[in-house]
């Protein structure tokens, strides 16, 4: 249905730029570190199927972090689209996604390669298949379990990029969610694989919902986006009952979904505050540093665990291998930060904004 044509009464009145949102680095980093404590609670690098029994009953719940990283990226990437060009929005995510991702591929490729860390020794149009990070879209293998992740990320990218193009209104954001709702229902109900490859099924309604939970951040809270993020909700509750999940297997049918219930609701619940300012205060400066360290975190935590829990949980005993390994990923992302992130990030995304300043000397001089 469309909006009705704009009216300045109906406008929204702008808040004003609030300072950085420090406690989403914190929730980010809490997101990165579940994920992490439930592929080491649950590798078979233990040599068992579950090394430990009782921490699992919560760590399995880790699984449910990837969502939390997704309405983040809905939240933020909107909020760091707005008022860029497409050109801008492209050279700000390709500089913070690539030097940590390349350097992922190439280490853990290597390692690979050698046989460690993995039964599969990938090829070498495998491994340059995914220095791309298009590997998905190709249909190729990814060199690391925690990869599926960033063609979801790359996908709403696009579809940002295409909505910065047409340039960011309240009312248009709110037809955009709209319209990707309604697509994502009929892309189902029809089967529409091309439609489903760019609606990203699995993590639209947290992208859908950190959109709108934006809106309300940005604008206030009038009842479209409070809307929207119940929408998100719902779907997202449809679709994650529906996949039988481990806290289904371990807790039984009824109590096993109340819980998934449960955590995702408390997902979103974090989020609304978020967006409504409860955490304003939260502006302690450590928190960018969990901040920087999620992402290198994410991307070689997998490996890099399973090689080491493999080497030391016979000497050490599992109890004491754990906190080992998760202090060496987490130093080893302090390094990835420090050696790759920093030096290159912005030389890469300078490089990149001038580039798409290229043929401003070419048109004078043509002029």
């Amino acid at each position: 249905m469309l909006l009705p044509a704009p009216e300045v009464a109906a406008l929204p009145v702008v808040h004003s730029v609030r300072p950085r949102l420090r406690v989403l680095d914190l929730l980010r980093f809490c997101a990165a570190f579940a994920v992490v404590l439930f592929h080491y609670g649950h590798t078979r690098a233990w040599g068992t199927p579950n090394a430990f029994p009782t921490l699992s009953a919560v760590t399995m719940f880790g699984v449910y972090g990837v969502r939390m990283f997704f309405v983040i990226s809905g939240f933020v990437i909107l909020m760091s689209a707005w008022g860029r060009t497409p050109g801008e929005f492209a050279s700000s995510r390709i500089a913070r996604l690539y030097p940590a991702y390349w350097a992922s591929v190439i280490i853990l490729g290597a390692l690979a390669v050698v046989g460690l860390t993995t039964d599969h020794r990938p090829t070498l149009s495998e491994l340059i298949a995914n220095l791309t990070m298009l590997q998905h879209g190709l249909r190729i293998r990814d060199l690391e379990l925690v990869y599926w992740t960033l063609w979801q990320e790359l996908v709403f990218y696009v579809l940002i990029a295409v909505f910065a193009a047409i340039g960011f209104t309240y009312r248009r954001c709110l037809a955009f969610l709209g319209g990707w709702l309604v697509l994502l229902a009929i892309a189902e109900r029809v089967d529409a694989d091309l439609l489903q490859a760019v609606l990203v099924p699995f993590s639209a309604p947290y992208f859908i919902a950190g959109m709108a939970l934006y809106l309300v951040h940005r604008f206030g809270g009038s009842l479209f986006p409070w809307l929207f993020v119940g929408a998100g909700w719902a779907v997202a509750l449809v679709q994650v009952l529906g996949e039988n999940p481990p806290a289904v297997q371990r807790f039984g049918q009824d109590l096993g979904s109340a819980l998934v219930v449960g955590v995702i609701s408390l997902i979103f619940l974090v989020m609304i505050l978020v967006a409504l300012g409860t955490f304003d205060g939260v502006d302690w400066r450590w928190l960018t540093v969990l901040g920087a360290l999620t992402y290198p975190l994410y991307l070689f935590h997998h490996h890099v665990g399973y090689l080491l829990i493999g080497w030391l949980h016979a000497p050490l005993g599992r109890w004491l291998t754990l906190p080992v390994v998760l202090a060496a990923a987490l130093v080893l992302a302090y390094g990835v930060h420090r050696l790759v992130e920093v030096p290159l990030q912005d030389r890469l995304r300078s490089a990149l904004n001038r580039s798409l300043r290229a043929d401003d000397g070419y048109s004078d001089r043509a002029g």
